[in-house]
């Protein structure tokens, strides 16, 4: 579901149900859900926001520390797990472009993961 307020300002519901299974060796199989929700804003300025969350629901049957479950599991794991970004972009010139970036993550059984980018990028 998305909803559009003004001409800058765009907020989107999201729900996804996925199966998986591996038929070939262990018989690994995952049932996941995710839901989320995204924020997008564009100013007059050159200015453009953008942020999300996202929660995975990741019902896992096998060993979950196998490169196959690692494959399955795009890199979550089972249970509860957490996403979200925070994107940051500025045009300063004609020339110049400036992003800043932070990416997060948490799992039920682990510390949460910050990741950052700061980027400036000149086009010629």
């Amino acid at each position: 579901m998305q909803y559009r307020y003004r001409k800058n300002h765009k907020i989107t519901l999201f729900y996804h149900f996925k199966e998986k299974e591996n038929t070939i060796a262990s018989f690994e199989k995952l049932t996941q859900q995710k839901y989320g929700f995204s924020y997008f804003y564009l100013d007059k300025k050159n200015n453009q926001l953008s942020a999300d969350f996202t929660m995975f629901f990741n019902a896992f049957l096998g060993d979950s520390n196998s490169p196959v479950a690692y494959q399955m599991l795009e890199g979550l794991q089972k249970g509860k797990n957490y996403t979200w970004n925070f994107q940051w972009n500025k045009k300063l010139s004609s020339l110049l472009n400036l992003s800043l970036n932070y990416f997060g993550r948490k799992s039920e059984n682990t510390s949460t993961i910050h990741t950052g980018m700061v980027q400036l990028k000149a086009d010629f």
